[in-house]
């Protein structure tokens, strides 16, 4: 095997769209499956710089890839990244140390796109635990809050009265204002909390034109009234008798019907479990779950880490937020 360490021929260059094939083959001997069809063009076609690589010759060795995400604060929006698809080739040695090439594609990145004056005000991420730990021996990034994964039993929130209150309509793409007046409502009840932009542009790319899953977004609206209080969005997984809710819009005041009729809707299809990883500042508004255990920790770059504990602020996310889900 090589010693990257010793070895000056590996470079470091932004990934082009040219590179995707090549770092698709990356992702699989990396992770050992392929990476569903259309989800790396998903991720990144929007960006000019999606990531960084380290590459021998026309061989990448290692990627440091991102999605931009836009967060609300009290209104005023963040530009921040979402690092995701984290890789080296098994094959190459020392990847992880000072010199290696793994270590230069973060530094580079975060370097040039992360901080104050850059194109994103902080990084963000869930990272395994050995990559957390070298986040935090390098100082790329530090934990800032816990995101936990939460279960409900449908049975137990049974409510014979929620279906002559509530009625559900699937969510289209013709539905965009309806998406940006909850997300204005939402932005409004939820003071101090850093909430990532749940406006139309997002839901009509995360859910509505993902290229992998089917989700079931709905409208949740008073059935009398017609007045909309929320959108749910949904991933079924029948073959294990679970449901997992992705996301949670509208006003603070809403989200334990948001919650009831997502129970109701798994109920109903037989489901014996609704799950969903969130942080705990959303945990907070909603009944009390049936389970509760840690998953992961939300890491994100110092020096907004500070900021963050300086003026108390909530992390408000959930697993539609990850890359994965």
């Amino acid at each position: 095997m090589e010693n990257v360490d010793s070895k000056p021929e590996w470079q470091c260059r932004w990934a082009t769209p040219h590179d995707q094939d090549a770092l698709l083959e990356l992702f699989e001997s990396s992770f050992g499956k392929p990476m569903p069809d259309g989800l790396w063009q998903w991720k990144y076609a929007r960006q000019e710089k999606p990531g960084m690589l380290a590459h021998i010759g026309n061989s990448i060795i290692a990627h440091y890839g991102s999605i931009p995400r836009t967060f609300s604060l009290n209104s005023a929006t963040v530009n921040a990244a979402q690092i995701c698809d984290v890789m080296v080739a098994p094959r190459m040695r020392g990847i992880l140390t000072r010199r290696g090439p793994f270590m230069h594609t973060a530094d580079t990145f975060l370097g040039e796109q992360v901080g104050p004056d850059k194109p994103y005000r902080f990084a963000f991420g869930f990272p395994s635990d050995r990559h957390a730990r070298l986040g935090e021996k390098t100082g790329w990034y530090t934990r800032t809050d816990t995101f936990l994964e939460v279960s409900w039993t449908p049975q137990h929130h049974r409510q014979v009265t929620l279906p002559l209150q509530i009625k559900t309509t699937p969510l289209s793409l013709q539905d965009e204002a309806i998406i940006d007046k909850l997300w204005q409502a939402m932005q409004s009840t939820l003071p101090d909390c850093l909430i990532p932009v749940k406006d139309a542009g997002f839901f009509k790319w995360r859910y509505l034109n993902h290229p992998s899953h089917a989700y079931a977004t709905y409208t949740v609206a008073k059935r009398w009234s017609g007045r909309i209080t929320g959108i749910i969005t949904l991933r079924d997984h029948a073959a294990s008798g679970d449901m997992e809710l992705l996301d949670l819009l509208g006003p603070r005041e809403s989200m334990t019907t948001l919650l009831k009729t997502a129970c109701h809707i798994a109920r109903r299809a037989g489901r014996k479990r609704l799950f969903s990883w969130m942080t705990p500042a959303i945990l907070r508004h909603l009944p009390e779950p049936s389970a509760t255990q840690e998953v992961s920790g939300v890491y994100v770059t110092p020096d907004y880490k500070q900021m963050v504990d300086e003026q108390q602020l909530s992390w408000w996310l959930m697993c539609g937020d990850t890359d994965f889900h």
